[in-house]
């Protein structure tokens, strides 16, 4: 009767093991089921719990899935690349696009002439220059489910739009399925681009591709979950770059925390099945994901994910070439969290919180002085000072005037 009931019991812990082994299997293959054409609403529901696995390898190989997925190949319109097509996201609207007062922006598959570089760039002292000043030339594009929240839904393309939305109870609270980029350009010089390195001549001048931040929409959070310091993830962060960029295989190696490189062969098979293999995507890899503050939601181990252009001011020693840096302050997930805003009776001086370099947790008590593009130094902000998240939307903070 003891053996029967050993027995017994053996069996129920194998299908019990079974079945959530087979539970996991069918979340996996839910994601990776016709992965390319699905929509990008669809996709992000699907792939949500491949996005915030503990396993970086399945984080990593979602970043290429994404990767693949923004640089679907279209048309190319105005011949800007030798080979014909550009990446679909050269067609998605721009920040110029969406923060107008009347955005009149209609998708199409047909890529821009030229670049529309991001037209005010915040240094880590929190100046504001339009002179661009480290060359970087980033461009900022959305998808249509992200540019149709911030223009039509919400209307949070003015500044007055972000107050009357707040002020009536509302969360901002990018839709799943929201795609942001920010790509990173250099013009040519005369020597010639890096080999392996794409290349566009726009009307302005010919371009080499640094890399490109995405940022995704997975699911949302409860609203009384406080995004500045809840552990628990919502967006799904990973940067590609160039992989000859002076100094990156140092940084990938030593100063990024949440990486787990691809096979060659694991590589092109994404690539391949995405239809975009042999186009020159293979020269680019993601430097990590970031999906929250620091490791394990523990709070203490900061996670770091950066590009080595776009975040060159994140670098130590600053006024060091990347390959020297010992340390490399740059978190994604922490620096859009402080995208906030603290209303005043008044929409129009209403306050957004500056620009700043954290990493690893956010408290209350975290600060960033709000200094002028003169360099007048103004107030200090506390985050915890009636600040109000913005869904890690910095374009709002930046553009919505």
């Amino acid at each position: 009767m003891l053996n029967k009931i050993k027995a017994i019991f053996v069996i129920f812990i194998i299908s019990i093991n079974y079945s959530m082994f087979a539970f996991a299997e069918s979340s996996s293959e839910k994601c990776m089921k016709r992965w390319v054409s699905k929509s990008d609403k669809v996709f992000a529901k699907d792939c949500v719990d491949m996005a915030f696995s503990n396993n970086l390898k399945d984080r990593q190989t979602l970043a290429w899935m994404f990767f693949t997925r923004v640089n679907q190949l279209i048309p190319d319109s105005h011949e800007v690349s030798e080979s014909g097509r550009v990446p679909q996201w050269m067609a998605w609207a721009t920040d110029k696009d969406t923060f107008q007062v009347e955005p009149t922006f209609k998708y199409t598959k047909k890529n821009r002439d030229d670049l529309v570089p991001v037209t005010k760039k915040r240094l880590l002292t929190g100046d504001i220059s339009n002179e661009r000043p480290d060359g970087a030339n980033e461009e900022v594009t959305r998808n249509a489910i992200s540019y149709d929240y911030l223009t039509n839904t919400a209307k949070l393309n003015t500044k007055t739009g972000v107050f009357d939305y707040i002020k009536a109870g509302n969360r901002v609270d990018m839709p799943v399925g929201s795609v942001e980029i920010k790509a990173s350009w250099l013009k040519v010089p005369p020597g010639g681009a890096p080999k392996g390195a794409l290349i566009y001549k726009f009307k302005s001048d010919t371009y080499w591709w640094r890399g490109i931040h995405i940022m995704v929409k997975m699911k949302s959070l409860p609203k009384d979950e406080n995004l500045f310091y809840t552990e628990e993830p919502s967006w799904f962060w990973t940067t590609f770059e160039f992989n000859n960029n002076p100094g990156v295989a140092h940084v990938r190696q030593n100063l990024i925390t949440q990486r787990a490189s691809l096979s060659l062969e694991e590589i092109n098979s994404i690539l391949m099945e995405g239809g975009i293999s042999k186009f020159g995507f293979e020269a680019y890899a993601p430097n990590g994901t970031q999906i929250r503050y620091t490791d394990g939601g523990a709070g203490e181990t900061p996670v770091i994910l950066g590009h080595t252009d776009m975040e060159d001011f994140a670098g130590l020693p600053n006024n060091a070439q990347p390959n020297n840096w010992s340390s490399f302050n740059a978190s994604c997930h922490t620096c859009h969290a402080t995208a906030a805003i603290k209303l005043n009776d008044e929409p129009t001086l209403s306050v957004y919180f500056p620009f700043t370099v954290p990493v690893g947790a956010l408290s209350e008590q975290y600060y960033g002085p709000n200094n002028s593009a003169s360099g007048v130094a103004g107030p200090t902000y506390y985050l915890g000072d009636g600040f109000v998240p913005l869904d890690f939307m910095w374009p709002i903070a930046f553009n919505a005037k």
